[in-house]
Protein backbone atom coordinates (compact mmCIF):
# COMPACT_ATOMS: atom_id res chain seq x y z
CA UNK A 1 0.00 0.00 0.00
CA UNK A 2 1.41 3.84 -0.83
CA UNK A 3 1.87 5.83 2.23
CA UNK A 4 -1.16 7.87 1.93
CA UNK A 5 -3.11 3.98 2.07
CA UNK A 6 -1.50 3.15 4.65
CA UNK A 7 -2.06 6.56 6.97
CA UNK A 8 -5.53 6.28 5.94
CA UNK A 9 -5.76 2.72 7.17
CA UNK A 10 -4.00 3.36 10.39
CA UNK A 11 -6.45 6.18 11.11
CA UNK A 12 -9.69 4.12 10.87
CA UNK A 13 -8.76 1.16 12.63
CA UNK A 14 -7.07 3.49 16.05
CA UNK A 15 -10.63 3.98 17.00
CA UNK A 16 -12.51 1.10 18.72
CA UNK A 17 -15.62 1.07 18.04
CA UNK A 18 -17.87 -1.26 20.54
CA UNK A 19 -21.57 -0.50 20.05
CA UNK A 20 -23.77 -1.28 23.15
CA UNK A 21 -26.32 -3.27 20.70
CA UNK A 22 -24.56 -5.83 18.55
CA UNK A 23 -25.08 -4.81 14.51
CA UNK A 24 -23.39 -8.11 12.98
CA UNK A 25 -24.36 -11.09 12.33
CA UNK A 26 -20.79 -12.63 13.38
CA UNK A 27 -21.87 -11.44 17.14
CA UNK A 28 -25.88 -12.40 17.50
CA UNK A 29 -26.04 -15.45 19.47
CA UNK A 30 -27.86 -17.59 17.67
CA UNK A 31 -26.06 -16.92 14.57
CA UNK A 32 -23.13 -17.67 16.21
CA UNK A 33 -24.30 -20.97 17.25
CA UNK A 34 -25.15 -21.80 13.87
CA UNK A 35 -21.75 -20.92 12.68
CA UNK A 36 -20.08 -23.00 15.26
CA UNK A 37 -22.41 -25.95 14.15
CA UNK A 38 -20.79 -25.92 10.58
CA UNK A 39 -17.41 -25.13 12.02
CA UNK A 40 -17.04 -27.17 15.04
CA UNK A 41 -20.08 -29.67 14.74
CA UNK A 42 -20.88 -28.45 18.12
CA UNK A 43 -23.54 -25.09 18.23
CA UNK A 44 -21.53 -24.59 21.52
CA UNK A 45 -18.20 -24.81 20.72
CA UNK A 46 -16.74 -21.90 19.28
CA UNK A 47 -13.11 -21.06 17.31
CA UNK A 48 -11.06 -21.39 19.99
CA UNK A 49 -12.47 -24.52 21.08
CA UNK A 50 -12.83 -26.20 17.88
CA UNK A 51 -8.94 -25.81 17.35
CA UNK A 52 -7.75 -26.62 20.58
CA UNK A 53 -9.70 -29.43 20.39
CA UNK A 54 -8.64 -30.88 16.87
CA UNK A 55 -5.40 -29.24 16.59
CA UNK A 56 -3.59 -27.85 19.53
CA UNK A 57 -4.36 -30.37 22.34
CA UNK A 58 -0.94 -28.98 23.70
CA UNK A 59 -0.68 -25.08 23.79
CA UNK A 60 1.56 -23.82 20.61
CA UNK A 61 5.25 -22.44 22.62
CA UNK A 62 5.05 -19.44 20.61
CA UNK A 63 2.42 -18.05 18.09
CA UNK A 64 2.44 -15.16 15.78
CA UNK A 65 -1.01 -13.23 15.45
CA UNK A 66 -1.57 -11.05 12.35
CA UNK A 67 -3.37 -7.89 12.60
CA UNK A 68 -3.90 -7.97 16.05
CA UNK A 69 -6.08 -4.82 16.71
CA UNK A 70 -6.81 -3.82 20.06
CA UNK A 71 -5.81 -8.06 20.69
CA UNK A 72 -9.25 -9.65 22.12
CA UNK A 73 -7.84 -12.99 19.90
CA UNK A 74 -4.50 -12.87 21.71
CA UNK A 75 -6.50 -12.75 24.67
CA UNK A 76 -8.72 -15.41 23.84
CA UNK A 77 -6.11 -17.78 22.78
CA UNK A 78 -3.68 -16.96 25.93
CA UNK A 79 -6.71 -17.57 28.51
CA UNK A 80 -8.10 -21.10 26.35
CA UNK A 81 -4.48 -22.29 25.92
CA UNK A 82 -4.01 -22.58 22.77
CA UNK A 83 -0.93 -20.50 22.85
CA UNK A 84 2.02 -20.43 25.82
CA UNK A 85 3.44 -17.14 24.37
CA UNK A 86 2.15 -14.48 21.19
CA UNK A 87 3.57 -12.71 19.13
CA UNK A 88 1.31 -9.99 17.89
CA UNK A 89 1.49 -6.97 15.47
CA UNK A 90 -0.54 -4.64 14.18
CA UNK A 91 -0.71 -1.00 11.80
CA UNK A 92 -2.38 0.76 14.55
CA UNK A 93 0.39 2.02 17.17
CA UNK A 94 -3.10 3.18 18.89
CA UNK A 95 -4.62 0.03 19.24
CA UNK A 96 -1.55 -1.84 19.90
CA UNK A 97 -1.14 0.96 23.08
CA UNK A 98 -4.85 -0.17 24.32
CA UNK A 99 -3.98 -3.32 23.50
CA UNK A 100 -0.98 -3.77 25.86
CA UNK A 101 -3.48 -2.14 28.51
CA UNK A 102 -5.94 -4.91 28.37
CA UNK A 103 -3.24 -7.35 28.28
CA UNK A 104 -1.64 -6.09 31.82
CA UNK A 105 -5.59 -6.17 33.33
CA UNK A 106 -5.33 -9.75 32.32
CA UNK A 107 -1.80 -10.68 33.65
CA UNK A 108 -0.86 -11.77 30.31
CA UNK A 109 1.97 -8.51 29.66
CA UNK A 110 4.77 -11.40 30.03
CA UNK A 111 2.85 -14.12 27.43
CA UNK A 112 1.91 -11.44 24.86
CA UNK A 113 3.66 -8.80 22.69
CA UNK A 114 2.42 -6.35 20.69
CA UNK A 115 3.86 -4.60 17.86
CA UNK A 116 2.97 -2.03 15.39
CA UNK A 117 4.18 -2.86 11.99
CA UNK A 118 3.06 -2.93 8.36
CA UNK A 119 1.97 -6.08 8.03
CA UNK A 120 2.60 -5.82 4.05
CA UNK A 121 5.50 -5.79 4.44
CA UNK A 122 6.56 -7.07 7.49
CA UNK A 123 9.84 -9.52 7.68
CA UNK A 124 9.33 -12.58 9.56
CA UNK A 125 12.10 -14.83 10.98
CA UNK A 126 13.04 -18.06 9.67
CA UNK A 127 11.65 -21.51 11.39
CA UNK A 128 10.19 -19.51 14.82
CA UNK A 129 6.33 -19.86 15.32
CA UNK A 130 4.95 -22.94 16.28
CA UNK A 131 1.73 -21.74 15.48
CA UNK A 132 0.60 -18.59 12.86
CA UNK A 133 -2.77 -16.94 13.39
CA UNK A 134 -4.61 -14.86 10.46
CA UNK A 135 -8.38 -13.90 12.30
CA UNK A 136 -10.57 -11.69 10.83
CA UNK A 137 -7.00 -9.69 9.49
CA UNK A 138 -6.37 -11.18 5.86
CA UNK A 139 -8.69 -9.24 3.94
CA UNK A 140 -7.34 -6.37 5.03
CA UNK A 141 -3.85 -6.97 3.13
CA UNK A 142 -2.93 -6.32 -0.41
CA UNK A 143 0.51 -7.98 -0.50
CA UNK A 144 -0.64 -11.42 0.06
CA UNK A 145 1.98 -13.53 -1.81
CA UNK A 146 4.33 -11.82 -0.01
CA UNK A 147 2.91 -12.26 3.80
CA UNK A 148 1.72 -15.81 3.00
CA UNK A 149 5.28 -16.58 1.86
CA UNK A 150 6.88 -15.65 5.04
CA UNK A 151 4.55 -16.90 6.65
CA UNK A 152 5.31 -20.84 5.40
CA UNK A 153 9.24 -19.97 6.31
CA UNK A 154 8.44 -18.60 9.38
CA UNK A 155 7.03 -21.63 11.25
CA UNK A 156 8.98 -24.12 12.38
CA UNK A 157 8.84 -27.96 11.48
CA UNK A 158 5.44 -29.31 12.18
CA UNK A 159 3.75 -25.81 13.01
CA UNK A 160 0.23 -24.82 11.08
CA UNK A 161 -1.26 -21.79 9.70
CA UNK A 162 -4.82 -21.30 11.18
CA UNK A 163 -7.43 -18.65 9.56
CA UNK A 164 -10.70 -17.34 10.15
CA UNK A 165 -11.77 -14.91 7.26
CA UNK A 166 -13.83 -13.15 4.91
CA UNK A 167 -13.18 -14.27 1.82
CA UNK A 168 -16.23 -12.73 -0.18
CA UNK A 169 -16.03 -10.28 -2.93
CA UNK A 170 -13.32 -7.46 -2.79
CA UNK A 171 -14.66 -3.95 -1.41
CA UNK A 172 -17.60 -6.33 -0.02
CA UNK A 173 -19.57 -5.90 -3.39
CA UNK A 174 -21.77 -8.83 -3.37
CA UNK A 175 -23.44 -9.74 -7.30
CA UNK A 176 -26.04 -8.32 -8.60
CA UNK A 177 -27.92 -12.08 -8.24
CA UNK A 178 -26.96 -11.74 -4.70
CA UNK A 179 -28.26 -8.03 -4.04
CA UNK A 180 -31.57 -8.80 -5.53
CA UNK A 181 -32.16 -11.95 -3.12
CA UNK A 182 -30.74 -9.91 0.03
CA UNK A 183 -33.56 -6.61 -1.05
CA UNK A 184 -36.12 -9.44 -1.23
CA UNK A 185 -35.56 -10.27 2.49
CA UNK A 186 -35.33 -7.08 3.42
CA UNK A 187 -38.64 -7.32 2.60
CA UNK A 188 -40.11 -9.78 3.70
CA UNK A 189 -38.61 -8.63 7.48
CA UNK A 190 -40.85 -6.73 9.52
CA UNK A 191 -40.01 -3.13 10.68
CA UNK A 192 -38.95 -3.65 13.54
CA UNK A 193 -36.60 -5.97 12.55
CA UNK A 194 -34.81 -3.38 9.98
CA UNK A 195 -34.26 -0.83 12.44
CA UNK A 196 -30.30 0.27 11.91
CA UNK A 197 -27.97 1.39 14.09
CA UNK A 198 -26.26 3.19 10.84
CA UNK A 199 -29.61 5.19 10.31
CA UNK A 200 -30.70 6.68 13.51
CA UNK A 201 -32.77 3.45 14.36
CA UNK A 202 -34.55 4.10 11.25
CA UNK A 203 -35.82 1.37 9.26
CA UNK A 204 -33.89 -0.01 6.26
CA UNK A 205 -35.93 0.24 3.02
CA UNK A 206 -33.40 -1.34 0.88
CA UNK A 207 -30.03 -2.33 0.37
CA UNK A 208 -26.86 -1.37 -2.17
CA UNK A 209 -23.16 -1.84 -2.38
CA UNK A 210 -21.30 0.75 -0.61
CA UNK A 211 -19.49 3.00 -3.45
CA UNK A 212 -16.16 1.85 -4.47
CA UNK A 213 -15.17 5.84 -3.38
CA UNK A 214 -15.86 5.29 0.55
CA UNK A 215 -13.27 2.80 0.67
CA UNK A 216 -10.43 4.60 -1.20
CA UNK A 217 -11.05 7.47 1.32
CA UNK A 218 -12.23 5.63 4.56
CA UNK A 219 -10.29 2.49 4.86
CA UNK A 220 -8.27 1.57 1.87
CA UNK A 221 -7.00 -1.34 3.33
CA UNK A 222 -11.15 -3.00 3.54
CA UNK A 223 -11.31 -6.48 1.55
CA UNK A 224 -8.61 -5.24 -0.32
CA UNK A 225 -7.65 -8.64 -1.95
CA UNK A 226 -10.21 -10.72 0.27
CA UNK A 227 -11.40 -13.04 -3.01
CA UNK A 228 -7.61 -13.61 -3.13
CA UNK A 229 -6.91 -14.69 0.08
CA UNK A 230 -7.57 -18.93 0.01
CA UNK A 231 -5.99 -18.71 -3.55
CA UNK A 232 -3.02 -17.50 -2.27
CA UNK A 233 -3.08 -19.47 0.61
CA UNK A 234 -3.47 -22.46 -0.96
CA UNK A 235 -0.01 -21.47 -2.98
CA UNK A 236 1.88 -21.37 -0.18
CA UNK A 237 0.13 -24.16 2.71
CA UNK A 238 -1.60 -27.45 1.96
CA UNK A 239 -4.75 -27.06 3.76
CA UNK A 240 -5.74 -29.55 6.25
CA UNK A 241 -8.93 -29.07 7.63
CA UNK A 242 -11.46 -25.78 6.07
CA UNK A 243 -14.75 -25.24 7.14
CA UNK A 244 -16.90 -22.40 5.37
CA UNK A 245 -19.99 -21.07 7.20
CA UNK A 246 -22.09 -18.95 4.68
CA UNK A 247 -22.89 -14.93 4.82
CA UNK A 248 -23.17 -14.22 1.70
CA UNK A 249 -26.98 -13.13 2.13
CA UNK A 250 -26.12 -12.35 6.18
CA UNK A 251 -23.50 -10.49 6.46
CA UNK A 252 -25.33 -7.26 4.28
CA UNK A 253 -28.36 -8.31 5.35
CA UNK A 254 -27.87 -8.09 9.28
CA UNK A 255 -25.43 -5.28 8.74
CA UNK A 256 -26.37 -2.21 11.62
CA UNK A 257 -30.18 -4.55 12.17
CA UNK A 258 -28.63 -7.85 13.91
CA UNK A 259 -29.32 -6.43 17.36
CA UNK A 260 -32.71 -6.18 17.00
CA UNK A 261 -33.09 -9.98 16.79
CA UNK A 262 -33.26 -10.68 20.50
CA UNK A 263 -31.73 -14.34 21.30
CA UNK A 264 -34.07 -14.88 24.23
CA UNK A 265 -37.75 -14.29 22.07
CA UNK A 266 -38.21 -17.49 20.29
CA UNK A 267 -39.50 -15.95 17.62
CA UNK A 268 -36.36 -14.11 17.06
CA UNK A 269 -34.04 -16.49 17.75
CA UNK A 270 -36.32 -18.41 14.77
CA UNK A 271 -36.49 -16.22 12.68
CA UNK A 272 -32.04 -16.04 12.65
CA UNK A 273 -31.61 -19.29 12.18
CA UNK A 274 -34.86 -19.74 9.16
CA UNK A 275 -32.26 -17.01 7.59
CA UNK A 276 -29.15 -18.46 8.60
CA UNK A 277 -30.46 -22.25 6.67
CA UNK A 278 -31.70 -20.37 3.45
CA UNK A 279 -28.27 -18.68 3.06
CA UNK A 280 -26.68 -22.33 3.52
CA UNK A 281 -29.27 -24.13 1.23
CA UNK A 282 -28.65 -21.71 -1.09
CA UNK A 283 -24.76 -21.97 -1.00
CA UNK A 284 -24.92 -26.03 -1.34
CA UNK A 285 -27.15 -25.33 -3.84
CA UNK A 286 -24.17 -23.22 -5.67
CA UNK A 287 -26.87 -20.28 -6.30
CA UNK A 288 -24.24 -18.14 -4.03
CA UNK A 289 -20.46 -18.59 -2.57
CA UNK A 290 -19.76 -18.39 1.07
CA UNK A 291 -18.44 -15.12 2.16
CA UNK A 292 -16.21 -16.53 5.27
CA UNK A 293 -14.45 -19.42 5.91
CA UNK A 294 -11.97 -21.29 8.63
CA UNK A 295 -8.84 -23.17 7.33
CA UNK A 296 -6.10 -24.86 8.83
CA UNK A 297 -2.96 -25.46 6.63
CA UNK A 298 0.58 -26.26 6.87
CA UNK A 299 3.35 -25.24 4.98
CA UNK A 300 4.32 -26.57 1.57
CA UNK A 301 7.95 -27.68 0.93
CA UNK A 302 10.06 -25.16 0.16
CA UNK A 303 10.35 -24.76 -4.04
CA UNK A 304 13.55 -26.73 -5.21
CA UNK A 305 16.14 -24.03 -7.00
CA UNK A 306 17.08 -26.06 -9.92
Amino acid sequence: MSTDTTNKAERFWSQERCEERKHNWLEHPTALACINLRRAGNPAEGLSAYWRRDFLQQPAPLALSLGCGFGLWERIALRDNLATRVEAYDLSEAAVVQARVYAAAEGLTDRVAYQAADINTLELPEARYDAIFGVSSLHHISALECLLENCRRALKPGGLMFVDEYVGPIRFQPSPRVVALINDLLRLLPERYRRSIYLNNDPRESYANTPLEWFEQTDPSEAVRSDAILPCLKQHFEVIDEKPYGGALLHMLLSGTAGNFDPSVDEDAALIRLLTFFDEQLELAGVISTDFTSVVARPRPAPTVA
